[in-house]
């Protein structure tokens, strides 16, 4: 007779694929709501964190940093740095974060660990901030070696409906 499955009680308890479920999962209908998730993100932050975005062109990485950034108290416009590569902005509140830098990339462009390595993004993740990537995936793609305190992947998934699905995996 087989024992009944104990019930997890830590995330180091849960079983091999349970590791992989998101911890958060959202579905938007506007930008207005993409950035509405991006604030709902800031509340949870903690200094020194990756976070890597991923998802299709046009998918809405940049909204729902901009909604992430203005929860932080960050006025400037907030553009995807497509061109300029790495922005950098000073997080004004909650207080646990006010006068952390903010940095956020944007790697679409970026074809070879050469081109990573140009950033500077070693520097970067040693200043204890908070960064966001966009096409984060590309650190993986690339052979960048990262360990921060906090490292989180967001997946935006844009359905047929004009709808995204937003999954947050905390893996650190």
């Amino acid at each position: 007779m087989r024992k009944p499955n104990k019930k997890p009680s830590t995330p180091g308890d849960l079983p091999p694929q349970a590791k992989h479920l998101p911890q958060a999962v959202w579905h938007t209908h506007s930008p207005e709501e993409t950035e509405a998730v991006g604030a709902r993100l800031a509340e949870q932050l903690q200094p020194d964190t990756l976070i890597l975005v991923s998802g299709a062109l046009g998918a809405g990485k940049t909204t729902l940093i901009r909604g992430l950034c203005r929860a932080l108290g960050i006025t400037e416009p907030i553009r995807s740095p497509s061109f300029t590569l790495v922005n950098e902005y000073t997080i004004r509140y909650p207080p646990t974060l006010a006068g952390l830098p903010l940095f956020h990339l944007d790697l679409y462009r970026i074809e070879t660990h050469e081109q990573l390595e140009t950033l500077g993004l070693d520097e970067l993740l040693e200043r204890g901030g908070i960064t966001l990537i966009e096409w984060g995936e590309a650190l993986t793609a690339l052979g960048f070696d990262y360990s921060p305190q906090h490292l989180w992947q967001i997946k935006i998934m844009p359905q047929a409906d004009e709808s995204r699905i937003i999954e947050q995996h905390i893996t650190s």
